[in-house]
């Protein structure tokens, strides 16, 4: 099984195989390229142009551990 993790408290965004008896098996690093697809998905679905400012407004807070399966 693989999961997408967020760590809060190392402030890294994973991607996780996990054995069938859900041990950590690897633990890959993708923070820089996530956050690199995000800000250019939130660049193109607000047409927003190199040198413009984006405000970011926090809305909800995430729990320590946020974790997707895929």
């Amino acid at each position: 099984m693989q999961t997408l993790e967020y760590n809060k408290q190392t402030g890294k965004i994973t991607l996780n195989t996990y054995t069938k008896d859900e041990f950590l098996e690897l633990e890959i690093d993708i923070t820089e390229q996530v956050i690199t697809l995000v800000l250019e998905k939130l660049y193109d679905d607000y047409d927003i142009d190199e040198g413009d400012e984006l405000l970011v407004r926090k809305k909800k807070t995430l729990s320590s551990h946020s974790k997707i399966k895929l």
